[in-house]
């Protein structure tokens, strides 16, 4: 007679004791971290001495560079707009001006910028950033591209959409620009302008723009003045009509025929004089380059703060104790290793 007996399979896995595994392995790497804290804490304090030497002495080393060795510098920043400008080429501007604040006579920044030698001599650096990232645009256009291609029962909803999507701002860079001497923030200003609208791609399409608008303006003007004798005449015509209306005559003067409609030849001649005082609004504004806003004269130097340099310097003379502290003790150890 066989006894059933339960059966412990080996192939089972104990999901409990996997769990219990994982635990005691989280357990364990937190008590390596609390016992390795521990022991830097004991040799901090076995060698305090020689840890304050240290601090004490990068405390001197970094004050006295800081009050007179350490020349004072002044950030300031302008946000310029262009329609013509991209990420590419204003990261290539600003490349261009760092390699030549990094030569030692500056007379090539002094040239392109078209600065004396001595304004050129205290710019420390420039940075640029857009104010909408290149992956941000792409996105966008593709978003925009997408919608275009619905149904045409939708066009109207797909407009109204696209409207509101479109991105602000995208032309538009803050340049920032360290200095030595915040006296010549004023005239770096205006050259900084200067420099990129006399960029040939950018100059060109500012020139080529500005010039489409005034014809577009003149010719504007000059199809007014044709409205403006065409509603006299109507005028004329529609007043000898009501006349001839009032005396009880069935002649006609102008026949359907010849005749228009007034209330549009009104209209349009209001919608060119709209037209007209938008480019003049654009002629004035010129907002295919814009400065949004300038460069400002900054007379607190932008370098650390005392507070900050001493809670750094007291940080980085901890961990060059503990560097020299352990390349000592490594040492010994060899020389151990070697007898």
């Amino acid at each position: 007679m066989e006894s059933n007996k339960p059966t412990n399979s080996s192939d089972e896995i104990d999901i409990t004791q996997i769990f219990r595994s994982i635990g005691s392995g989280f357990v364990r790497i937190g008590n390596s971290i609390i016992r390795g804290i521990a022991g830097l804490r004991r040799l901090f304090l076995s060698n305090l001495v020689y840890f304050s030497i240290i601090m004490a002495g990068s405390l001197i080393i970094s004050m006295v560079y800081s009050q007179f060795l350490e020349r004072k510098y002044y950030n300031s920043s302008m946000i310029i707009s262009c329609e013509y400008l991209n990420i590419r080429i204003v990261d290539n501007t600003i490349d261009k001006l760092n390699l030549l604040c990094d030569e030692q006579d500056r007379e090539g920044l002094s040239e392109l910028l078209q600065i004396d030698l001595t304004m050129a001599k205290n710019i420390v650096e420039f940075k640029a950033e857009p104010f909408v990232s290149e992956n941000d645009i792409v996105e966008t256009e593709v978003l925009k591209e997408q919608l275009t291609n619905v149904v045409e029962e939708k066009k109207e909803m797909v407009a109204k959409i696209l409207e509101k999507i479109d991105i602000e701002n995208k032309h538009s860079f803050l340049i920032n620009v360290k200095v030595y001497n915040p006296d010549i923030v004023k005239q770096l200003d205006s050259a900084i302008v200067k420099y990129f609208k006399s960029n040939e791609y950018i100059k060109k399409r500012i020139e080529s723009n500005e010039a489409s608008l005034i014809s577009k303006k003149n010719k504007l003007i000059r199809e007014s003045v044709k409205l403006d004798s065409l509603k006299t005449i109507l005028y004329v015509n529609f007043a000898n009509m009501a006349k001839q209306s009032r005396e009880g005559s069935n002649n006609v003067i102008l026949s359907d025929k010849y005749l228009t409609d007034p209330l549009s030849v009104f209209k349009e001649d209001i919608t060119f004089n709209d037209d007209i005082r938008d480019i003049d609004r654009a002629l004035y504004l010129k907002s295919d380059f814009e400065v949004i806003d300038g460069l400002t004269t900054f007379k607190e130097p932008d370098n650390i703060g005392i507070i900050k340099l001493i809670g750094l310097t007291i940080l980085i003379s901890i961990v060059i104790g503990y560097l020299l502290l352990g390349l000592w003790k490594f040492n010994q150890f060899l020389a151990t290793f070697e007898k």
